[in-house]
C-alpha cells in the first residue's frame, strides 16, 4: 500500500504536480505533431541488506534526456527519447523499439531514506539506490 502524506500542503503539491504533467505531455505531444507516444520501460526492483533498488531499462536513451527527483516517499523517473529524422522515403519492414516519453511514479517503502538515493546510467540501465535507514532492518 502506498504512504499517505499526512500534511494537506503535500497532497496539493502532489495533485498540482500531476496536473502540471498531463498538460505537458499534452503540449509536447502537440508540439511534436503528435508523434510520441508514452510507454513503460521495463523494471526491476529488489532488496539486499543495506539497499533498495530499482534498475530500470532505458537503452539508447541520454542521460541527460532522463530526470529522477523525489516528492515525499515517491520517486519519480521520466524521459524522452526522440527518433532521429531521416531524410528522404524511408520503409520500414520491422519497427520494435520504443520512441517517446516514459514517467514511472514509485513508493519506497519505509524501511528506506529516500532524501539519500544514488543514481547511475550504465550501459543503457539506471539504477537507482536508496539506503536502509539504521536500525530498520530487524523492524526497530
Amino acid at each position: 500500500m502506498a504512504q499517505q502524506p499526512n500534511d494537506p500542503a503535500e497532497w496539493l503539491s502532489i495533485f498540482r504536480q500531476q496536473l502540471d504533467d498531463v498538460f505537458h505531455h499534452i503540449f509536447d505531444m502537440r508540439a511534436e505533431g503528435g508523434g510520441y507516444f508514452e510507454f513503460l520501460p521495463q523494471l526491476d526492483i529488489y532488496e539486499t541488506t543495506d539497499f533498495y533498488v530499482m534498475e530500470i531499462d532505458l537503452p539508447g536513451f541520454a542521460e541527460s534526456d532522463i530526470a529522477v527527483s523525489m516528492s515525499g516517499r515517491s520517486i519519480r523517473i521520466e524521459g524522452v527519447k526522440k527518433q532521429e529524422k531521416v531524410e528522404g522515403c524511408i520503409s520500414y519492414y520491422c519497427l520494435e523499439r520504443h520512441f517517446g516519453r516514459f514517467c514511472r511514479i514509485l513508493e519506497i517503502p519505509l524501511l528506506f531514506d529516500p532524501d539519500r538515493f544514488s543514481k547511475k546510467y550504465e550501459r543503457g540501465v539506471l539504477t537507482v539506490s536508496f539506503p536502509r535507514i539504521k536500525g530498520a532492518m530487524d523492524g526497530n
